[in-house]
This record gives C-alpha cells, structure tokens and sequence, in this order.
C-alpha cells in the first residue's frame, strides 16, 4: 500500500545536511564499508567501491535486482523488476549479509530513532540502496512509521527507470536529497558504456584516490574544509593530457545527450516499444540508467564570485532531472577553455565541502522548478523575470532545453487527464445518472445478480454461463465483454506508461479491479471451456487478469501467485480433461494434484471474506466424486 508520508517525515534541517557531509567525507579515509553516529538521531554514511569497479562488463554494469532484497523495485502489472547497477548491488548485498549494519538498524528502529543515511560519489549509490531497502523493509512491509532520509553528494546514477517508477509509485521521492554540482561530471557517468570511457577510468580513479587522501587527513568539521576556489583546476598530471581530459568530457556530454534527446522524443510520444528501447537494440547503445527523488542542482553563473553561495534548484520530475543532468553539463559560454572545463568538471565532485563552508547548500535557499515551469516559456517566446531572479543557470539554458523540460510538464499533464478519463469509467466520479457512459460498478452489480440468482436451475453462475442457453446468459455474456473491453483499455494504457506511477496503488483501482477480476474471470473461464479450445486457459490468461492480480496481491504485501482464488477454476478444468482423457498425467497425479489445489482452496476461504468469489461450490465436488 502507499506509504503515509506524514507519518515518516524526516524533518531535515540545515544541521542534518552539515553533518551528512561531514560523515560522508569522513568514511572515505575508514576500512569499513559504513561508519555509524548514534549519538542524536542515527546517522550511516557509506563508502563507495572505486569507480574503476562499477562496471561489471563493457557496457552498462547493469543487473536484475535481486527481488527478495528489493520487491518493491517492479512495474507490478507486468511483475517485471529493476535493473540496478551489479556493483553498487552486490556491495550493498554484502553489508546487509556481512556486517552488523541489519542489527543495527533494527536497534534504532526499535527505540524510534530518526535514521540519516549519506554518502559522497559511490557511496552516495550505496546509501541510497541501503534506503531503498529499509523503506520496503520497514515502512511497506512492517508498516512501521520511521523517519527514514537519504543525502547524497555527487553520487552516480544506480538503476533504471522501473526504478524510478517504483520510486515514485511508492512516494519514497521526498526521502531522498541527491545534491549535485551543476557540472560534476560523476553524476553523469553512467551514461556512458564502459567501452566508450574505460581507457580513461584509470587516470580518473587516481585523481579520485588523490582527492580522498588530501580531503580526509583532517577529521573535525572547520579543518575538514581545506581553502581553495571552487573553480581551482586540477594540474595536468591527474590526466595524462588536456586532450584525454576533453575527451572523456566529451564521451560522456555526447552519451547523456542521446540519452535525453531519445527521452524527450518518448514524452512527445509514449509508446509500449520506445525509441530509446528500439536504438538500444539496433543502432546505439542507449544507457537504462535513470535519475530518482529529490535532486538539488547547485548553479552558477560564470560571473560569480567565489564566495557567493551557488543557488539550488530543486527538481522532482526524474524526466527534468534527466533533461538537466545533460544541459547543465554544458559549456557556459563560447570562450569557455575546454580543456580547463573539462578538468575542473571531475575537480567538481569534491567541491561540496567548500560550497558548505560558504553557506551553501541551506535548505531556505532552495528554489523549486514545478513552481517555475509556467515561466520558462511565455507565449511571446521569451523567459518570466521570475526564472531570472530565482535560478539564473536556469534562465541562460537554451531555448531547446526549456521546450525539453516544458514537454516534461506536457507529459505529467497528459498523464493525469488519462487518469480523468479512467474515472468516468467509475461511478462516484460520475457528475450526472444520465450519461450513456458505461459504468465498471454498474455492470460488476448486474454481474452480482447474475451471480446470485442463475438460469437455467443451474446450482451456479458458472455452470448456468457454460450452458448460455437463456437470455440472462446472453446478457452476462455482453456484460462481461463490455468489462473486458474497458479493462484491457486501462493495461494498454499502463504498459503505454502513459498514466501517473502511482495509479497502480490507487485504492479506487485495487477496490475495483479485484471485484472484476473475482467476479468476471470465472466467466472468462467458462466462456473458454464451453468452446472446448487450446491447451488450457491458464497458457493464454488474458493480462487484464494477471495485473489486476498482481495490484492486489502488492498492495498487500504478498507474492504473485499463477494460481488464485479467481482462477483456481481453471485447474479443476484441466484436472476433468486429465481424468477423462488421460495425457500428460496419470489418474494417480491427478488425484494428488487435486488435493493439493483442495488445501489451497481451504486456505483461501479462511483468509477471504468476499462473497464476490466464486468457490467453484459444484465443479469441486463433482470433480471429487469421480476421484473417489
């Protein structure tokens, strides 16, 4: 079920955000994986593996996740789970399994602790993991109400956008601040395969390493930030040449740049085979890595002082933090020195510290871009002042980069208006009784009646649907095809991606779409074994059934099952066929088959209290008759 975000606020403040950087840099000089602060709320910082280990292969580095670990991380109709990257997963995986960080975390869950968890670069990846798992853990699973929130700084991207579906389908975004320097290029790797950047990735970890090293010989907040200009370059030796510095930048700017132009093309028109999808395959390789929560982009302007606090600016939408990643990584101006550029773009990755020491990085400070999208484009073709005065890297961005983002908000607008017209398919957003619109509950209450009372002197509705041999049958029979019809309506819509994430957990939905799927797939069941076709109902289930299942069963927390209570009809079926006309097993088999699906019926009686269900209370009996 959705997560109370009411119950679960952090309620961060700028102390928070100060000592979350303090121990995300501070880790970086310890052994362990995790450094631990218990001594107010409890605060874990992670430390990320090198970037010359995130990639396990040569192109994304990319795996399945491991779905005991995350179930929640899924586009639940299709059951199909996220990819995340294999490193960043297998490193978390070994903290959870090899360390005390679970014990540890129940102890502060049991005393009512807030829970801060950080990290700086990988470890950023890591701690969002480790988040991503204590939410389903804790606030899904247990539905324990823990203030749980995740700061990161410069971290990579760590997983796709089923990903970042879940994310948002869940409302786990606010728990996550992902803090990124307007031109820190670490954020943006992983849009890059391997093969395009891994004769650079030794030079960048030795800068990295040396990085570490000069930044966390000083423990203590004031020392830990040592001076320096946050423009200050780095000497050429940290890359072997200027040349090999531009090119590595370059990589990167023009595989985020395929990345978001494929993007901003699927917003316009949202298919079920995407382009990027279709590229990906044929032509290019397109990265699956996709941006989640709360990203805070800390911009300048090129005529800034270096003791002018950067402004932030505060984007929400994962497309827009998409669109942005790429055009703020872009070239200032035409005089801009690349190679100097290109240098300094690594060097951004460990400018948190100062940028802190300025003031910087205040939460008072920020600006949100949903409160700016009406400005980024007048109707005259110009920027509002407001955009000038809150953000102006915002303000300077090309024309083509505010239509991206504008076909961002275009994308949310149509999504909801699709919402809309799903509504008017439900009675308590009906505005009159005297549309001809047809209504889900009103045909589901015919169905009841039908259910109730069946033709024929039939002991049941399904048995009374298999004959179709009265009017009422014709009628359920129409009934059931006008719920088909605006059902199948509703998975294409969903498989499109074209409906908001969190439509899926909709209450309206899973209230709606169970009573169809119990009420209505056992005449679907019927309707196939009164033409007596194909190998069985069960191969060629049709979707509207599996995902309105699969709603059901994650809204309450349990696994997907073939067989349901809505469905186990079905397997009677087969059973009857097996036992006439023996092929695939013996009488013996189907016996010990039948008493299996007999335990599970019981079971299922026991924990469903809806007299929507049909229990098969003559199929069941007349089977066992001939099994005795």
């Amino acid at each position: 079920m959705e997560v109370e975000i009411e119950s679960v606020e952090f309620g961060m403040n700028n102390e928070h955000i100060k000592l979350a950087l303090t121990e995300s840099m501070e880790v970086h000089k310890h052994n362990q994986p995790y450094k631990i602060n218990t001594k107010k709320q409890v605060i874990i910082a992670f430390k990320g593996p090198s970037v010359s280990e995130w990639y396990h292969d040569n192109g994304f580095g990319i795996v399945g996740v491991d779905p005991k670990v995350f179930p929640a991380l899924l586009r639940i109709g299709e059951g199909q789970f996220a990819k995340v990257n294999s490193v960043f997963q297998s490193t978390f995986q070994d903290i959870l399994n090899n360390t005390r960080f679970k014990s540890e975390v129940d102890n502060a869950v049991k005393e009512g602790k807030k829970i801060l968890l950080t990290g700086h670069s990988s470890g950023g990846a890591i701690a969002s993991l480790a988040t991503l798992w204590m939410l389903d853990q804790y606030a899904r699973k247990r539905k324990h109400k823990v203030p749980i929130h995740c700061v990161t700084f410069g971290s990579p991207l760590i997983g796709d956008e089923t990903l970042s579906h879940s994310v948002r389908r869940e409302k786990w975004g606010c728990h996550f601040n992902h803090y990124v320097m307007e031109h820190d290029i670490v954020p943006r790797i992983m849009l890059s395969p391997k093969t395009s950047i891994q004769k650079y990735l030794p030079d960048i970890f030795n800068f990295f390493q040396q990085k570490v090293n000069s930044t966390t010989h000083k423990s203590k907040f004031p020392t830990l930030f040592h001076k320096r200009t946050p423009d200050r370059t780095i000497d050429n030796d940290h890359m072997e040449t200027p040349e090999e510095a531009i090119n590595f930048f370059e990589n990167v700017l023009i595989n985020a740049s395929t990345v978001a132009s494929h993007d901003a093309f699927d917003l316009m028109e949202p298919t079920t085979g995407s382009l990027k999808d279709k590229l990906s395959n044929d032509f290019v390789q397109v990265s699956p890595y996709r941006p989640f929560g709360d990203f805070v982009f800390c911009t300048r302007v090129e005529t800034q002082d270096s003791i002018t606090p950067r402004q932030q600016l505060v984007v929400q939408n994962p497309n827009a933090v998409l669109q942005l990643l790429f055009y703020f990584l872009q070239l200032p101006s035409e005089d801009q020195d690349l190679a100097e550029f290109s240098r300094n773009n690594l060097d951004e990755n460990f400018s948190y510290e100062t940028e802190l020491k300025k003031n910087g990085l205040q939460l008072e400070k920020k600006v949100y871009l949903k409160n700016l999208n009406k400005d980024l484009l007048t109707s005259n073709g110009t920027t509002g002042a407001d955009v000038r005065t809150t953000n102006k890297a915002l303000f300077e961005l090309t024309s083509r980069a505010k239509w991206c983002l504008m076909a961002v908000e275009e994308s949310e607008k149509r999504k909801n208006e699709n919402w809309d017209q799903i509504k008017k398919f439900m009675r308590e957003f009906q505005v009159t009784s005297k549309s001809d619109q047809k209504i889900i509950e009103i045909i589901l209450d015919e169905i009841r009646k039908y259910k109730e009372d069946p033709s024929n002197d039939s002991p049941d509705y399904y048995a009374s649907f298999t004959k179709q041999s009265k009017e009422r049958d014709f009628v359920a029979n129409v009934n059931r095809l006008e719920q088909a019809k605006i059902w199948d309506v509703v998975i294409e819509m969903v498989m499109r991606k074209d409906l908001p994430d969190e439509f899926e957990v909709w209450d309206k939905l899973l209230v709606a779409g169970t009573a169809f799927r119990r009420l209505v797939e056992p005449l679907d069941i019927a309707n196939y074994y009164r033409h007596a076709k194909g190998e069985g109902y069960m191969g060629v289930r049709p979707k509207r059934y599996k995902f309105t299942q699969r709603w059901y069963e994650h809204a309450n927390v349990m696994s997907f099952e073939t067989v349901s209570e809505s469905n186990f009809v079905a397997v009677v079926e087969e059973l009857k066929k097996e036992y006439d006309e023996p092929n695939k097993m013996t009488r013996e088999k189907v016996k010990e088959e039948f008493e299996r699906l007999t335990i599970n019926v019981a079971k299922w009686k026991s924990e469903i209290d809806d007299a929507d269900v049909f229990w098969g209370d003559y199929i069941m009996p007349t089977l066992q008759e001939k099994l005795e």
